[in-house]
């Protein structure tokens, strides 16, 4: 990497109690080779493992590349994720979670060469190899390489964390950023106002799925209610613009839900049909969605 002069981009990785995982992550981002300098931000918030001092030890080992966040009380995960991207330096912004890791050394050059020579794109992504019990997995294959906001609003899915590069000043944080659980997809939807996004179709990135994840720690039902209440918030940030998507995704979840609560028992079934309606009635607009 080139001498630290002006940093163009910054890798914002935050971290919580991920001592098996943070070497293999940080490994990922100083191994890059670019022909730019950039700096990687680690937001360790409190681990109560040995994740903090792994951080400390990598840091004097890069001085030049590593820059700590090491708030004295806890943020949680969204207020972390927040401000360890605002506290980024440079034009672009790149992504990978303590618990994921890159695998391609010139990841980064790839990604900013394209965003480069594209200036009508807010975002970059690529294709990702999912980690679990030991076993690597394809991510889904994407159908075309040039997305927009309804498309990230059509699927069921989001481009996973680890391959993300975008536009700094894409980046704005409205008040219901901070209440959400699912900040990477609501990332993608808010940057995504901004320009198209690109699908590149190197693996360049492995996403770890583990019990200590945030995928598994919220239950699907749960998962559904905070991805209804950022499609509302969503929504209305948009002024309607993508009411119609928003309307039919919310459609699929609720036929998804109803097929999860079969599985759950006749009481608990009930339970689950209960909290969504009561989901559905939160807004007129979420109430429309169910009715029509």
């Amino acid at each position: 990497m080139s001498e630290q002069k002006n940093i163009m981009v910054s890798v914002s990785m935050i971290t919580y109690n991920h001592e098996k995982f943070i070497a293999e992550a940080i490994e990922g981002v100083v191994m890059q080779k670019t022909d730019f300098p950039f700096k990687l931000v680690i937001g360790e918030d409190c681990s109560t493992d040995s994740t903090r001092e792994i951080c400390i030890e990598y840091q004097k080992k890069y001085p030049d590349i590593i820059r700590l966040r090491l708030p004295e009380t806890n943020q949680g995960m969204m207020l972390n994720w927040i401000n360890n991207i605002s506290s980024g330096q440079g034009k672009y912004i790149a992504l990978c979670d303590g618990d994921d890791y890159w695998s391609d050394p010139y990841k980064l050059q790839k990604q900013f060469d394209f965003m480069e020579a594209h200036p009508d794109f807010a975002l970059c992504s690529h294709k990702v190899h999912t980690l679990m019990c030991g076993h690597l997995d394809e991510n889904i294959e994407m159908e075309r390489d040039v997305l927009t906001t309804e498309d990230i609003l059509a699927k069921d899915w989001g481009l996973l964390t680890a391959s993300i590069f975008f536009r700094k000043e894409a980046h704005k944080t409205p008040d219901w950023y901070y209440k959400v659980k699912n900040g990477d997809y609501a990332l993608q939807l808010i940057v995504s106002l901004s320009g198209k996004i690109k699908f590149l179709p190197d693996y360049m990135a492995v996403y770890r799925q583990h019990l200590g994840g945030m995928s598994s720690t919220l239950k699907p039902l749960n998962q559904t209610a905070w991805m209804l209440f950022l499609l509302d918030e969503f929504n209305k940030y948009t002024s309607n613009q993508f009411k119609k998507t928003i309307i039919e995704r919310i459609r699929r979840m609720y036929k998804l839900q109803i097929y999860y609560a079969k599985g759950y028992g006749l009481r608990k079934a009930a339970a689950v049909l209960m909290l969504y309606q009561k989901l559905i009635f939160v807004s007129p607009f979420l109430l429309k969605s169910k009715r029509k």
